[in-house]
């Protein structure tokens, strides 16, 4: 009697998981360098407001510590674009990781205006390698798998933005803001230079750059389909709803409701976990519509989901505003990790507009614009803040509902040739 092939078996099942979520060899390698940078990052990054508030800063400098970081978001996609259509991704990661180093090196310094120098260079990696990851799902993944590309992306991006909340809260929670960081810094850079040395050493070379790389952000910006400019006009509104308040959502938390750093990390936690439940099976509904439709409009198969995330992220400052204890925060946060519910459709829809070739500088020239716009959303909010805490947060609903309207009056359900997937 022959007996069964155990590793064979091992082996299929593990080759159809790999199929289903759309795993290849470099884009596994670059899920763990999202992991290990990440949670370097996720360590101290929310607590940055609380950082140099202990350190002397006012509401305002608050608020431009939420203007930089837009502003840089918005900045670094142009060169991280660029760079990674013509030097490849792995060149680009790698670059793109060793710049968190040096901001790592300026935190140190316990006086807010060197934390506000840092933030050029400590969330570096997040913000240049956005296009690259783009466009990564898009070289190695047809169509019909670049939603569960990203939605894999999207779990395991949360990964250290659930984890390292919790562990950095613990910390600062036990050793205070300014002794904590001394701590999770030296953290934080270890697994950045983890991180780097596996992507230098396994990621697999990359074909040389298309010459339509080397055209300039102007040309890409002239180049958007009208389906895409639609688009990033909601996506701006939207942003506008989430940024005003998004710097102060843990003093909201800390100082207004009277929950610690640590508790403040376990509602991170919450909202990432209820956003990693729902990915993979959003990801293979929408899929799924997009592979029976075969090249059908992107906003046609997506709408729907798109729609709904832009009403959750609307949701969120109004269920704030109402919360005043633990269990109305948990609801309130659940409700912010809902809001991620048609993220990787929005994603996927950026990059199947996108010109052949121009994937990454699309998705660098689409962030820089949402971005350099929206940087003035986190800027005002201090502010408004000022003023009045409830005045940020129902500024914020009314810029949500505004931008899900734009989005369901401006997206067309109709098939347009100009439109169809890449």
């Amino acid at each position: 009697m022959t007996e069964p092939n155990i590793g064979s078996s091992q082996q299929n099942i593990g080759g159809r998981a790999a199929e289903l979520l759309g795993l290849r060899r470099n884009l596994l390698l670059l899920l763990l360098m999202m992991v290990m940078v990440g949670l370097g990052e996720r360590l101290f990054q929310r607590f940055l407001p609380r950082y140099i508030t202990d350190l002397g800063a006012g509401p305002i400098v608050v608020g431009c510590l939420g203007f930089l970081n837009n502003g840089l978001n918005a900045f670094y996609a142009l060169p991280g674009g660029t760079l990674t259509d013509r030097i490849g991704h792995r060149k680009s990661l790698v670059l793109f990781g060793a710049m968190n180093l040096l901001g790592y090196a300026l935190l140190a310094v316990p006086w807010w205006p060197a934390v506000l120098a840092a933030v050029f260079f400590c969330t570096a990696w997040s913000s240049l390698s956005l296009p690259a990851t783009f466009s990564l799902v898009a070289h190695q993944l047809p169509p019909g798998k670049r939603v569960m590309g990203l939605a894999v992306q999207g779990i395991v991006r949360r990964i250290p933005m659930a984890i390292g909340p919790v562990i950095g809260g613990a910390v600062f929670a036990k050793y205070g803001t300014t002794e904590g960081m001394w701590i999770v810094l030296p953290a934080a850079a270890a697994l950045t230079l983890f991180a780097i040395g596996v992507q230098w050493r396994l990621a697999e070379p990359e074909e040389p750059a298309s010459a339509n790389s080397k055209v300039g952000a102007m040309d890409v910006w002239r180049g958007f389909r009208p389906e895409l400019r639609k688009l990033l006009l909601s996506d701006v509104l939207i942003r506008f709803c989430e940024q005003i308040p998004e710097v102060f959502v843990v003093l909201w938390v800390t100082s207004i409701v009277g929950l610690s750093d640590y508790q403040f990390g376990k509602l991170s936690a919450i909202e990432m976990a209820t956003a990693a439940s729902l990915y993979i099976p959003v990801a293979y509904w929408i899929d799924r519509r997009v592979q029976r439709g075969h090249d059908a409009v992107p906003f046609t198969e997506r709408k729907p989901f798109i729609l709904a995330t832009f009403l959750l992220f609307a949701l969120f400052p109004v269920a704030l505003y109402f919360s005043h204890g633990w269990w109305a925060l948990v609801a309130a946060f659940v409700i912010r990790g809902f809001k991620e519910f048609g993220e990787p459709a929005r994603k996927a829809t950026i990059v199947d507009l996108a010109a052949p070739g121009q994937k990454a500088q699309t998705v660098g020239v689409y962030y820089f614009i949402r971005d350099s716009i929206v940087a003035v959303a986190a800027l005002s909010g201090g502010f408004l803040w000022k003023v009045s805490p409830a005045l940020n947060l129902w500024t914020a609903f009314g810029c949500g509902v505004a931008g899900a309207v734009v989005f369901a009056a401006t997206s067309s359900r109709r098939t347009e040739p100009s439109a169809r997937i890449q």
